[in-house]
């Protein structure tokens, strides 16, 4: 057999729906980023550096997290899943080994996001995409079977996760947050007590000005970053949905998922069905319900039973959208198409707009303005990577990308 060289997926081959459900998943992962870069999770309402508030805050609160908190990143594994087994079929279409390139792909992703997480911001979520891909590769060839008996089985181990912690009284993450705040002390941060320890001072953080200080506090946030994931069981999760997408993408590609449209409906009411009570009364326990030990198992029940299957009813809703010609969505195709450029400059431009090193906007706005603000930041990026496309076949950063894996 003839080997040839290794090339990205050509432009024709690309599949419409893929990348508008990712211009979709990068617009809305960044509405639920926004909260952080802008202190709506640090300043509250009656706060006096509050300059703006309104009467519809809290329903778009409510609202935003019941739809939208847990559900896009969902979809954005979904879709690197169903990504790795596109780069499989061109790997092995070609001759070349998939485990080496694939590994090589995810090594400048995880540097992609290194630098990001411990730089930047802590909310990256690269760095994870990246160290679960190099356990991904070794499923590609398991059976549709495993697949998804393997999923449904990671995707309720937040259960297990929570009852560890709570029954041995063993906070296993405790290290990762103990070490942010020995950075913040070597660097002499500003902390504060916290039931009695000493914590980073995240409202001091984002009001900061001096940029050197932005960089030595992001040192530091990156561990507690890593301390949150673990305490949640996301990385579970997110592999679990990985390898539904191994198995949609397998569907996509060798059967007629995307035309299946008795199975979408099926998928969407299903989904709908169980995810949509979950997430409102998981949005009841954050917001409403008394803080005990019942409702933080039934909080994180809640998360680990309702918010994937909801994930897969917007998908499938997606899908089925797409089928009926819906011209809105094609909206979301460039920066679907851009996604890891568009989702780095969310970092970038919120900084600017919110941080005592930028703009200084940090904690002036309730969630109704903070909102407007995330959607006329992606409908500029709409606009600058339709213009970016007409001349350029990737987006910066996935050019830089795929000149690092495949030279």
């Amino acid at each position: 057999m003839s080997i040839q060289t290794l090339k990205p997926i050509a432009s024709i081959d690309r599949i419409d729906f893929l990348d508008i459900l990712r211009g979709m998943s990068i617009f809305f992962i960044f509405t639920a980023n926004i909260p952080f870069f802008s202190g709506l999770w640090f300043f509250e309402p009656e706060s006096s550096i509050r300059e703006i508030n309104w009467a519809s805050d809290e329903i778009v609160r409510f609202i935003h997290y019941v739809f939208v908190d847990g559900k896009f990143y969902s979809i954005f594994s979904l879709l690197f899943g169903i990504g790795c087994v596109i780069q499989y079929n061109n790997a092995t279409s070609k001759g070349k080994s998939f485990v080496s390139f694939f590994n090589k792909r995810m090594f400048w992703l995880l540097i992609f996001g290194l630098i990001h997480l411990f730089l930047f911001w802590a909310g990256d979520i690269l760095t994870l995409y990246a160290l679960l891909g190099f356990v991904l590769v070794w499923f590609v060839n398991k059976s549709n079977k495993t697949l998804l008996i393997t999923a449904g089985i990671l995707i309720l181990m937040p259960l297990a996760n929570w009852a560890f912690m709570h029954f041995t009284e063993i906070f296993y993450p405790k290290g990762f947050f103990e070490f942010q705040t020995s950075v913040y002390q070597y660097f002499e941060m500003p902390l504060v007590e916290m039931n009695g320890n000493l914590r980073p001072n995240f409202q001091a953080y984002l009001l900061n000005e001096n940029i050197l200080d932005f960089f030595k506090m992001n040192l530091g946030n990156g561990f507690t970053r890593i301390g949150m994931i673990l305490a949640e069981g996301r990385i579970f999760k997110v592999f679990g949905i990985f390898l539904i997408g191994i198995w949609a993408g397998r569907k996509i590609l060798n059967g007629n998922l995307l035309t299946n449209k008795p199975f979408l409906k099926k998928v969407f009411w299903i989904g709908l069905i169980i995810g949509l009570p979950l997430n409102f009364m998981r949005g009841y326990l954050e917001f409403y319900a008394d803080k005990n030990t019942l409702n933080e198992f039934l909080h994180t029940l809640c998360y680990a039973l309702g918010t994937v299957p909801f994930a897969l009813s917007i998908a499938a809703s997606i899908a089925l959208l797409c089928l009926n010609g819906n011209s809105f969505l094609k909206l979301f195709s460039s920066v679907g198409k851009t996604a890891l450029t568009c989702y780095l400059v969310h970092t970038l431009v919120a900084v600017v707009i919110f941080y005592g090193i930028g703009f200084e906007s940090v904690g002036k706005y309730g969630y109704s303005i903070v909102m407007i603000i995330a959607t006329i930041v992606f409908l500029g990026q709409v606009m600058i990577s339709r213009v970016w496309l007409r001349y350029f076949k990737f987006g910066p950063m996935e050019w830089l990308w795929r000149k690092l894996v495949y030279n």
